[in-house]
């Protein structure tokens, strides 16, 4: 924990900037469907049809601003994507058309891609000579607590206040926004070790051709698809399941979601010393092979007693929350650590365009799965949690960050890090 803190002291304005975008977010994510429907006048399928049209949006979008990255910074992208959702959730506040739902929904959805694009970006300017995956662990936590606690202060609202605590909700996210936004623009400091980053000449960023050239960058993008299948199939498959298929009471879903929540907040640290100092290679590996655990676990929920269905949920619950923490403190310091300073934001792009895929893929897939009974939905995701164990293996022999060990490029002062060729 000492040296998790010492990786990220001194920008504490930045940490708080990534905390209340997560507290808005998660205020706002489990309402967005019912707040439309109790405000708008829309149909439920209307509302539905809107989200998708705009959901198709990240798509273009996400590559496309990692060349504004290279260009302007991931700072200036950061601000933009916050005061781009600024936008979008205001006019929210005011949508009583289809048309208008599109559009503001549009918005919305071209600051949350860029904001994806830019901050593991941002986070490699201003963690130099310290541990990327000090801050990735750090903010994977914020951002846990962020959505617990926003959801849970969004059912008080509107539990309270009806259609004013939806109101309030997106009054609040927009102001949230704004806040973080501010918070950004005047996180200044530099990373102690090194001053200001990235003096390259922006006006001439690096090509898409250098990312097309790099083989082994691409094959752990693909890879990473995978990992966002497993990581998206927790929220959208498990809820459904476990009423429907396994017939455990209706607030499980919704209590297995906090366990998953609160693991992801308070587990954050003790699982950034876990893997502190090991290979990034194998934490992956033990990632994939703690998933397939807790997909079996589910898988197995269908053939036991309701208590016991009740603790293999919980149990995979916590598999998957573990997973995601590792994931979520590796993969983006290896997409850094695979580009130069002129080319880090298409970096991020493309490894962003993955969860993108996934985003677009993992509901139509899993609710197929789904209709076919337990062992067709679970093991295939075990089977793929495997392969992505050699995926993993393979891959490390030719990407030389996923090889390096996790405490970043550099040790922190008075640490030294030991390089290995291998696994």
């Amino acid at each position: 924990m000492r040296t998790t803190l010492l990786a990220v002291r001194g920008h504490r304005r930045l940490l708080a900037a990534f905390a209340i975008d997560a507290l808005g977010t998660g205020a706002f994510i489990p309402f967005s469907l019912l707040y439309f429907q109790a405000t708008s006048g829309l149909t439920l399928s209307a509302i539905g049809l809107a989200l998708s049209v705009a959901a198709l949006c990240r798509i273009p979008a996400t590559l496309g601003v990692g060349g504004l990255i290279d260009r302007f910074g991931p700072r200036r992208v950061v601000i933009v994507s916050n005061l781009l959702q600024v936008l979008g959730f205001t006019s929210y506040l005011f949508v009583h058309s289809f048309g208008h739902l599109v559009a503001s929904a549009i918005v919305v959805q071209l600051g949350n891609s860029a904001f994806w694009v830019a901050y593991p970006a941002l986070v490699q300017e201003v963690a130099r000579g310290s541990s990327q995956e000090s801050w990735f662990g750090v903010i994977t936590g914020l951002r846990y607590a962020g959505l617990g606690l926003g959801g849970v202060a969004a059912g008080a609202a509107v539990g309270i206040g009806g259609n004013t605590g939806y109101y309030a909700i997106v009054s609040a996210n927009a102001v949230s926004f704004a806040t973080a936004a501010l918070l950004v623009f005047l996180d200044r400091r530099p990373s102690a070790a090194n001053g200001p980053s990235w003096h390259h000449d922006r006006s001439r960023p690096a090509s898409w051709s250098a990312i097309l050239r790099d083989r082994p960058f691409l094959l752990f993008v693909s890879l990473t698809l995978g990992f966002a299948l497993l990581t998206l199939a927790f929220g959208v498959a498990v809820p459904v399941f476990l009423v429907n298929d396994v017939g455990l009471p209706a607030w499980v879903p919704g209590g297995i979601l906090a366990v998953n929540a609160a693991l992801g907040a308070l587990g954050a640290a003790p699982v950034l010393r876990i893997i502190r100092g090991r290979r990034r290679s194998l934490s992956l590996v033990a990632s994939q092979l703690i998933t397939a655990l807790g997909y079996s676990f589910l898988l197995a929920t269908a053939g036991v007693p309701l208590a016991a269905g009740i603790v293999l949920a919980i149990g995979a619950a916590v598999c998957i929350t573990v997973m995601e923490l590792v994931q979520g403190t590796i993969v983006p310091a290896v997409v850094n650590e695979s580009a130069d300073d002129r080319t880090r934001g298409r970096y991020n792009s493309v490894y962003q365009l993955a969860f993108g895929i996934g985003d677009i893929v993992s509901p139509a897939l899993l609710t197929a799965l789904l209709t076919r009974g337990a062992l067709a939905t679970w093991t295939p995701l075990v089977a793929l949690a495997l392969v992505n164990c050699v995926g993993v293996v393979l891959i490390a022999r030719l990407l030389e960050p996923l090889r390096r060990r996790t405490a970043g490029t550099q040790p922190l002062e008075g640490e030294r890090l030991v390089e290995s060729d291998g696994l």
